[in-house]
């Protein structure tokens, strides 16, 4: 089962926001398309003619491209808009070679278009976490229910429990909701919004980016030993095929990292 038929098993609504996409005008932003496909619980299909507005189901517009450009990195992950959420293509390939330079699939957030979907405030968040059995480790992991995340992260543990030789990897969840910024900036992580999951991985493969002493716009030599382990890309791929992206495929790479981006699947450079 991949993210596009567990989405049509669980949400009608999905359906009917399916059919309604292909009222959407010729000259519609593939990004905005991306975004109403992935998220149809919230986002119309009715885009705005200029391909430059998202519709909310409750009528709110956001823009898409503010028009501004940014030369630093870190200014682009700090402001970045909707356009440029979108804007580095997340690869469903298996990772063979260290991703290019600033090569970051998903960690450019629009934090509003965020806080809008699962919560503005820790209270608002809290509300709509549900409990996941996680069936690799019979353990619970906290989730956000919004978009079925909840369910799809089920959907994943049920599908490693059938594989007896990647159990040891996902055993010990080490980081699920947590209302707190980035370490070292001043934005907030999707744990704040219930929809990332951190694993304790074997020592040889548990990477965080910052811990080796790489830099913020600097060179960062990726672990090769994270490319070389079958076991792992194997948990990925199932994780993918149920609208998470991994850490590991970011060049300022956060190997224990699993993030619930549908949208990003969707604009995949291989779906």
């Amino acid at each position: 089962m991949n993210v596009v038929h567990f989405f049509y098993n669980r949400l009608p609504i999905f359906i009917f926001t399916l059919f309604s996409l292909w009222q959407l005008p010729a000259s519609a932003d593939n990004g905005l398309r991306c975004l109403v496909e992935a998220y149809p619980q919230f986002l119309s299909p009715e885009t705005d003619i200029n391909g430059n507005e998202l519709l909310w189901l409750d009528g709110t517009r956001m823009i898409y491209d503010d028009g501004k450009q940014y030369t630093d990195f870190e200014e682009l992950l700090n402001n970045g808009d909707l356009k440029e959420q979108l804007s580095i293509p997340y690869s469903l390939a298996p990772l063979t070679q260290a991703p290019a330079f600033n090569e970051d699939a998903g960690r450019i957030r629009h934090i509003d278009f965020f806080k809008k979907m699962y919560g503005s405030t820790e209270a608002q968040v809290r509300k709509q976490l549900k409990k996941v059995s996680w069936l690799p480790s019979k353990t619970s992991i906290l989730f956000s229910s919004v978009n079925g995340a909840d369910e799809a992260l089920a959907e994943v543990g049920k599908r490693i429990a059938q594989q007896p030789d990647l159990i040891a990897y996902v055993s010990n969840p080490v980081g699920s909701f947590n209302w707190r910024t980035i370490q070292g900036t001043s934005r907030l992580s999707n744990h704040s919004f219930g929809t990332a999951v951190d694993f304790q991985l074997p020592k040889n493969l548990y990477k965080y980016w910052l811990w080796g002493g790489c830099k913020p716009n600097k060179p960062c030599t990726y672990p090769t030993q994270v490319l070389q382990d079958t076991k792992l890309q194997r948990i990925v791929t199932i994780f993918e095929e149920f609208g998470f992206i991994w850490g590991g495929k970011w060049y300022h790479f956060d190997t224990m990292h699993f993030e619930y981006r549908p949208e990003l699947i969707h604009c995949s450079t291989n779906h």
